[in-house]
C-alpha cells in the first residue's frame, strides 16, 4: 500500500520533529506586543461632564475634550495604540487580547480634566484564557 502523502524524502518522525522545533522557535523569538494603552475615555468624559452642569458648550470643549484629546494625541505620536475601554456594573473592565505590558491611562485622562485618581488597573489572564482575554481585578 503507498502512502497516501508524500513527505519528500523524509520519515514521518523527522517530519514532526521539524515541525514542532519550528513551533518552539517561532514562541520564543516572537516578541511581545509593545506600545498598547488603555483608558477609559467615555467615563471620564462622562464624569467631567457631570461634574461641570452650568458649562457651555464652547467651555467643555476647552475644559474636557481639548485635554482628553491632548493626552490621547501623546500616546499616539509615541507610537502607543489606545484602546477605549469601558466597565461593568461590578466594576470589571474586560478587554480581549490585550498583552500583560499594556499602559493603563485613565487615570492621565483624569488628572487632564482635572478629576480625582483612580487606582491603577492590573490585568490578570481571565481563568481558562489560553491567549486572550484579561480581566482588570478592582484593587478595594
Amino acid at each position: 500500500m503507498k502512502n497516501p502523502i508524500n513527505t519528500g524524502g523524509i520519515t514521518y518522525p523527522l517530519a514532526v520533529l521539524l515541525c514542532l522545533i519550528a513551533y518552539v522557535l517561532g514562541h520564543q523569538t516572537a516578541s511581545p506586543a509593545r506600545n498598547i494603552a488603555f483608558a477609559e475615555k467615555g467615563a471620564v468624559l462622562l464624569e467631567a461632564a457631570l461634574d461641570r452642569p452650568n458649562r457651555t458648550e464652547q467651555q467643555m470643549k476647552t475644559e474636557i475634550a481639548a485635554p482628553i484629546r491632548a493626552v490621547l494625541r501623546r500616546y499616539q505620536e509615541l507610537g502607543y495604540v489606545v484602546i477605549d475601554a469601558s466597565r461593568n456594573d461590578d466594576g470589571d473592565m474586560t478587554i480581549a487580547a490585550i498583552p500583560a505590558n499594556a499602559v493603563d491611562i485613565t487615570n492621565e485622562l483624569r488628572a487632564a480634566v482635572n478629576l480625582q485618581q483612580q487606582p491603577a488597573a492590573t490585568l490578570a489572564p481571565a481563568p481558562g484564557a489560553h491567549e486572550g482575554v484579561a480581566r482588570e481585578q478592582r484593587t478595594e
